[in-house]
Order: C-alpha cells, then sequence, then structure tokens
C-alpha cells in the first residue's frame, strides 16, 4: 500500500511539473545579464527619515541575498512575436528602473489592462504578483531590476515561470 502511493505521488508530481512547464509562458527577445551575492556585512534595519513626508523603512532577516539584472527587450517587429519575459512572478521584492525606452506591463488579475513605464520611472513587484513586461515600441526597452531572496535561491528562480491568466491576456 504504502509502495503504491509512493509511485501515485511521485507521477503526480511528474505530471504537473510537465504541465507547468508546458502551460509556461516563453520568454521572447529578451537577454539578462546577472550579478548577485550574499548580503555578508549585517542584516539590514533601515527606518530614514530624509524631510518630512520622505521615509525609508527597510529590514532583512535571515541569509539574504541581493541580485541585481540588466535585462533587453529587443524592439518590436512587424510579424514577429513582440518581445516579452513571460508571464513570471518572483521569489521575493523586487524593484525595477526603465533606463531605456517604454515597458508595457500587465498584471494577471486585469491581464487586459496595461500599464506603461517609460524612461526614468520605477515600479515595485511583489512575490504573489503575476505579472507580464513586454517591449511593444520600435526601440530596445533597457531595464535594472534589484531582487531581495534567501540564500541559494536558484538563478533561473529569480524569474519564476506562470501559466498564461487566459485566453486573452497577452503573451
Amino acid at each position: 500500500m504504502r509502495r503504491s502511493t509512493l509511485i501515485l505521488v511521485g507521477l503526480v508530481a511528474g505530471v504537473a511539473l510537465i504541465a507547468g512547464a508546458a502551460l509556461a509562458t516563453p520568454v521572447i527577445s529578451a537577454t539578462a545579464e546577472t550579478a548577485r551575492g550574499p548580503l555578508v556585512d549585517r542584516p539590514l534595519a533601515v527606518n530614514w527619515k530624509f524631510a518630512p513626508g520622505n521615509r525609508v523603512k527597510l529590514q532583512t532577516k535571515g541569509p539574504m541575498e541581493i541580485a541585481f539584472q540588466r535585462i533587453v527587450l529587443q524592439p518590436a517587429t512587424p510579424g514577429q512575436p513582440v518581445p516579452t519575459l513571460g508571464w513570471h512572478s518572483h521569489p521575493g521584492p523586487t524593484l525595477v528602473t526603465v533606463r531605456a525606452g517604454t515597458l508595457s506591463f500587465y498584471h494577471d488579475e486585469a491581464c487586459t489592462a496595461k500599464t506603461e513605464y517609460a524612461t526614468g520611472q520605477s515600479f515595485s513587484n511583489m512575490p504573489d504578483e503575476i505579472h507580464l513586461a513586454r517591449n511593444e515600441g520600435a526601440v530596445e526597452v533597457v531595464l535594472f531590476a534589484v531582487y531581495f531572496v534567501p540564500v541559494n535561491t536558484p538563478p533561473v528562480g529569480l524569474r519564476q515561470d506562470q501559466p498564461s491568466p487566459g485566453a486573452s491576456c497577452p503573451q
């Protein structure tokens, strides 16, 4: 009985893994250059007031890695798939700044509602947010992202594939 239960659990896990990979949306015409390492000097415990109404509060606990990426999405080309990072999430909080171009951004709960982030703008993602980033413009989009992740998160773990939230959603 126990052996057949273990075999059944293994089969279900295998099917789920294959189905998850099949449902994931691909990265198209994008590259990422990554630098990362453990936070080794001390945990962050910042609660800083710059001026009235301006404040930063950031706290880490436990072994933490900080990862930085320079991400480039090629320009959109008529007749070709739109350059995209695919539907995905991240294992920890993420901060992104658009260095060049305009990024088209979609969230899974309202997947046809587009937010555009232009050169010089920044935005954040939390771990439970599934999203899609695309370059729908005629110029290259360059992003800089910083990730806070537990130590030993695999390199591919910075971007966690997610299935498309629906047929009417952009890919």
